[in-house]
C-alpha cells in the first residue's frame, strides 16, 4: 500500500547524501502537478583528517549525519513535524557495486517468463552478496536493475512472453555496509520516528536522474570527484555498464595547498574556492594553478591505472561529464592527460537543474549539485510509487 496519506495533495521528502568527506541534507516538497519545491539544504564536512583512512572517516560519519538531520529538522515547515519519507544515498567508499552479464540457455526454444528472469537475477544477487560477506563484512542490497536484456543476442525491451534459445541479462547490483546502514536508521528513527526509508548508491542515482537532463544515448563517462574518492561510471548506449573508483578527491588537493601555503585545511579550502571564482591576485593565482596542475598529473595517473584494470573501461567514450565540488571544476581543465585521443569535457553545473525545481530560499543558496541530482531522482521515484509499496 502507498504509505502517504497526503499523496493526493503533497508530501515532504528528506534526502541525505553521504559522501566520503561530507554529509548533505535537503528537504523538498513533492507536488503531484508541479515542480518539486526545495525548502532547505545543508552540508557539513566530516572530520578533516590530514591522513585519512576508512575507519577514521567512518567514526565521524554518525556525528556529521546527526548534525545534518538536526539542521534540516529545524527548518521543517510548521505544519509538518517530520518528513513523510527519507532516502539516503551513498557515494564511495560506502557502497560496493557490480555489473555483470548473466547468460541462460536451453537446447530448445523456451518462453521467457517473469519467473525465469527473477530466478536468474535472485541467484546472482545472492552469489554476489555471499561472496562479499565471506571476505569482508555483512552487507545489504541498495539496488539492483536489469539494464539490458538480449534474446538470442539481440536487445529486447519487452522480453516477457517471447521465445528464445538464450537470454543475456546485464545486471547492475549495489551493496551497502550493514553496520553503517543500521546506525543511520537509528539516527533517522531517533529524530523522525519510523518513516519509509530507502538506500541507494550515487552513481545509480545520477545515471537515472541525468536521463532527463543530458543526452545519455551517446557513450558517456560520468566522473564524480568527491572529497576523498573519484567514481567513474561508464554509460554506453544508454546503459550503466560499469562503476569503479580510485582514491583521489578534493581533500587531497586541499592538503597540497595547505602544505605549500602553510595554511590550515579550512583556509586552503577557502583559497581553492577563491581560485575557482577568479578572486585571487596574479601571483597567488599562478601558485595555486601550479599546485592544481601538478595534482592533476597524479589524478590522471590514477585515472589511467584504473581504466587499465577494468575490462569495461578499456574502451573510453569521447564524452567526459564531470560532477563534483571545487576540485572537479579545477581538475577538468587539466584532464587532457586522461585520454590520448580527442574528447569533449563538460562540467555538470547546478544551473542545469534551475528550471526543474522551485526554490523557497533562492537558487543561489541551494546550489548543491549532488543534492539536486539526488532530489530529482527521489521525486521521480515518488511519481512512480513502485519502490515504496512494500515499506
Amino acid at each position: 500500500m502507498w504509505p502517504f496519506s497526503r499523496l493526493q495533495h503533497e508530501f515532504i521528502v528528506a534526502v541525505f547524501d553521504i559522501g566520503s568527506s561530507s554529509v548533505g541534507g535537503i528537504l523538498f516538497r513533492h507536488h503531484p502537478n508541479k515542480l518539486p519545491e526545495v525548502l532547505t539544504s545543508a552540508r557539513f564536512s566530516t572530520d578533516f583528517l590530514p591522513d585519512p583512512d576508512f575507519q577514521k572517516i567512518q567514526r565521524s560519519l554518525r556525528k556529521t549525519f546527526e548534525r545534518t538531520i538536526a539542521a534540516t529538522k529545524r527548518r521543517m515547515p510548521k505544519d509538518w513535524k517530520r518528513p513523510d519519507a527519507t532516502i539516503i544515498i551513498f557515494s564511495s567508499p560506502y557502497y560496493i557495486s557490480q555489473n555483470k552479464i548473466i547468460r541462460f540457455s536451453k537446447p530448445k526454444p523456451f518462453e521467457v517468463t517473469e519467473k525465469i528472469l527473477k530466478e536468474i537475477v535472485v541467484d546472482e544477487i545472492a552469489s554476489f552478496k555471499k561472496k562479499w560477506e565471506a571476505e569482508h563484512q555483512p552487507v545489504e542490497i541498495l539496488e539492483h536493475e536489469e539494464m539490458k536484456i538480449n534474446l538470442n543476442g539481440y536487445p529486447i525491451k519487452k522480453p516477457i512472453g517471447k521465445h528464445a534459445l538464450s537470454v543475456e541479462v546485464s545486471l547492475h547490483i549495489s551493496l551497502g555496509i550493514k553496520l553503517i546502514q543500521d546506525k543511520l536508521r537509528e539516527c533517522i528513527a531517533h529524530s523522525f520516528g519510523v518513516i519509509p526509508l530507502l538506500f541507494r548508491s550515487f552513481p545509480f542515482v545520477a545515471f537515472n536522474a541525468l536521463k532527463d537532463v543530458v543526452d545519455i544515448s551517446r557513450d558517456l563517462l560520468l566522473i564524480d570527484i568527491g572529497g576523498e574518492i573519484t567514481d567513474l561510471a561508464m554509460i554506453k548506449s544508454g546503459v550503466l555498464e560499469e562503476v569503479i573508483s580510485f582514491p583521489f578527491g578534493e581533500n587531497l588537493l586541499i592538503r597540497r595547498i595547505a602544505s605549500v601555503f602553510n595554511f590550515s585545511l579550512e583556509e586552503s579550502s577557502v583559497l581553492l574556492g577563491q581560485y575557482i571564482r577568479g578572486d585571487l591576485h596574479t601571483e597567488t593565482k599562478e601558485k595555486v594553478r601550479k599546485i592544481i596542475e601538478d595534482a592533476s598529473v597524479k589524478w590522471c595517473q590514477f585515472f589511467k591505472d584504473t581504466v587499465k584494470s577494468s575490462a569495461e573501461l578499456s574502451y573510453l567514450p569521447s564524452n567526459l561529464l564531470f560532477i563534483g565540488g571545487k576540485s572537479a571544476l579545477a581538475i577538468k581543465d587539466f584532464a587532457a592527460c586522461a585520454k590520448e585521443q580527442p574528447f569533449t569535457s563538460q562540467f555538470l553545473l547546478p544551473e542545469a537543474f534551475k528550471s526543474r525545481f522551485i526554490f523557497r530560499k533562492g537558487f543561489n543558496e541551494d546550489k548543491d549539485i549532488s543534492l539536486m541530482v539526488s532530489s530529482l531522482y527521489a521525486d521521480k521515484l515518488f511519481l512512480e510509487k513502485q519502490p515504496w509499496q512494500n515499506l
